[in-house]
Order: structure tokens, then C-alpha cells, then sequence
């Protein structure tokens, strides 16, 4: 799973806002805007080479605890992709990339404040896998379109994304569309081609799909998936991770899963979530015993996926 391009500059294992620079507002601003115009724009150099080879490191030991991913073989998931989820529970890696600081910077443009940490996963694609079908990432919540942007999915490239590889193909301005996409028709489609440590922004309505890889290598990738706060998080990331553990992440992160109210939108007893959260589950030892034995059951939980409801492995639950 060796990347195929060097990317950022070498740094330690440590917070990315101590590695990175922020964004500018000019840089910020342009971001939002092409996401506006064209339904996407593309972070490049957004990734620290450290901090891209931990987590390749990672998916490196996922695939040895819990082989093939998490999700069985699918023509949409993919024939030979591999999409581990519920990554929270796993390295603390995993917590760093859920709040990039650029991500967070430009998110509030186009979510707005309040936003939420959606759903995280791989995509692993392996060599030979076809093109995926041409979708959105926010036809769950059956909102009419045209719509406020609901959903935006960051797609981190971890090698590189180029129309050999696989990389995703979407059609711009189809965000503004009126009707979400026909999956009998064809679209004029360009690539998101990216170097390695790139990160592209796609916002939940335009239509998209991963393209063939014919490249003889992995296409490594990431989708971290955000949603304005008002809407439910397709992966229960609350309900998935244990209370004593969510409260030894950072507040930004907390922010992100719900410990925030938004608009009026998930409070306990009128108030932030974090105010009970501190006293029902501060002073608890943050270990899980569950997972200690979680990736045992990975086999089990792949049985249970195939006879699972069919939305389990709609487009929304993994994306490109």
C-alpha cells in the first residue's frame, strides 16, 4: 500500500494545527467559492508527510486486523475496495484527521457554523475495480433540490489521483442541479486529479463517482464526511463511541460529534451537551473492554452486513 508521491515536509507525531499553516482568508474564500460555482475545489499540499505515512501506516494494520475492510464486496462499495469505518475506535491518528485544520477553516463557508462530523472511512481501490456509478453523498436525507448545501465529503488522496489510478470523476455545477442523477443516464464527467497529500472538497449534491483504476496499484484514499449540524450523522458516532472515551478528545473534535448545540438542535436539559456530559462521564476510566475484542468479530460482522438492510450499502455509506 506504498504511496507513490512525497508530499508536505517531514514533522513529529503532533496536533496538525502545531504543523501546519492556516489557510489564509483569501485561500478560504477562493475554496468556498469554486465549492459555490462548482461543487468542489482542491486542497494541494494539505497533507504533512508524517502525518500521511501514519496513516497509511494505519491502514496498513487494519488490514491485518480486519482484513478486506469492513464492508463485504459490492458493485457499488467496490469488487476490490477496501472501506474500514468506525475509525474513532481505532489509532488516535484517526482523531487528528477528523478536525484538519484547513477543513475546519473552510467548512463554515459551506455548512455552516455548527456543522458535524458525518461519517469516516477508507477507499482502498484496488486495481481493476471499475468505475463507480455516478451519485450524490446526500440523497439519504430526500431533501428536493436544489437545496443549502447539507453535506460536504473530503477526500484525502494519499497517493495519487490521477485518471490512470481511478480518481474521482465529477460533474461540475451538477450541485445546482434540479433532480439527482439518473443512474441509467451519462455525464460529460472531469477527474478530481490530485497529487498525493491533496485533499478535495465535494460538496453532498454534486454528482460524482470514483473512476476505473487500471494503474496495477492501490489507489489510497480517505472519505471524511461532514453535514450541517441540523441533520442526524449517517455513521451513530455518538451511540458508537464510548462516553468516557469521547471525553478525553480534544473540544474541537467533542464540538464536531455533538457535545455543541446548533440552532437550537441537540441539547440535554436545554444546555450544551458538553455541561452532561462532563458530569455523567468526567471522572470514568476512558478504556473500553469492547475493544479489546472488537476486531475478533470482524468475520460476524461482515455476515451480518450482507443480510443487512439494503441502505446499509447505499451510496450514502461509502463514498469515493
Amino acid at each position: 500500500m506504498a504511496a507513490t508521491a512525497e508530499c508536505g515536509s517531514l514533522s513529529p507525531s503532533v496536533p496538525m494545527s502545531d504543523i501546519m499553516r492556516e489557510l489564509t482568508p483569501d485561500e478560504v474564500t477562493a475554496h468556498a467559492a469554486n465549492v459555490a460555482r462548482d461543487g468542489f475545489s482542491i486542497m494541494t499540499d494539505a497533507i504533512d508527510a508524517r502525518f500521511a505515512d501514519e496513516i497509511r501506516d494505519e491502514l496498513e494494520r487494519l488490514q491485518r486486523v480486519r482484513p478486506g475492510g469492513d464492508i463485504p464486496p459490492g458493485p457499488f462499495t467496490g469488487q476490490v475496495t477496501r472501506r474500514w469505518f468506525d475509525l474513532l475506535n481505532d489509532a488516535d491518528v484517526w482523531q487528528r484527521v477528523a478536525v484538519h485544520p484547513w477543513i475546519m477553516q473552510v467548512l463554515p463557508h459551506v455548512l455552516g457554523e455548527g456543522f458535524l462530523l458525518s461519517t469516516m472511512g477508507s477507499a482502498v481501490i484496488g486495481d481493476g475495480e471499475p468505475a463507480q456509478p455516478i451519485h450524490v453523498d446526500d440523497s439519504v436525507y430526500a431533501f428536493p433540490r436544489p437545496h443549502p448545501n447539507l453535506v460536504c465529503n473530503t477526500m484525502w488522496a494519499l497517493s495519487d489521483f490521477t485518471e490512470e489510478t481511478g480518481a474521482t470523476r465529477v460533474v461540475p455545477g451538477s450541485h445546482l442541479w434540479a433532480r439527482d442523477p439518473d443512474p441509467m443516464a451519462t455525464y460529460a464527467t472531469v477527474p478530481l486529479a490530485m497529487p498525493a497529500c491533496s485533499i478535495a472538497l465535494v460538496v453532498g449534491s454534486c454528482y460524482h463517482g470514483a473512476g476505473l483504476n487500471r494503474s496495477g496499484r492501490d489507489r489510497i484514499g480517505l472519505t471524511i464526511n461532514y453535514c450541517n449540524g441540523s441533520m442526524r450523522q449517517q455513521e451513530n458516532l455518538m451511540l458508537g463511541i464510548h462516553p468516557a472515551r469521547m471525553m478525553t478528545f480534544d473540544r474541537e473534535l467533542q464540538d464536531i460529534l455533538g457535545f455543541k448545540v446548533c440552532k437550537g438542535a441537540g441539547h440535554i436539559f436545554a444546555q450544551d451537551p458538553r455541561i452532561e456530559m462532563t458530569r455523567h462521564y468526567g471522572g470514568l476510566e476512558a478504556r473500553d473492554a469492547y475493544l479489546e475484542m472488537r476486531d475478533a468479530v470482524h468475520y460476524e460482522r461482515l455476515a451480518g452486513s450482507q443480510a443487512g438492510p439494503e441502505s446499509t450499502r447505499s451510496s450514502d455509506g461509502a463514498k469515493d
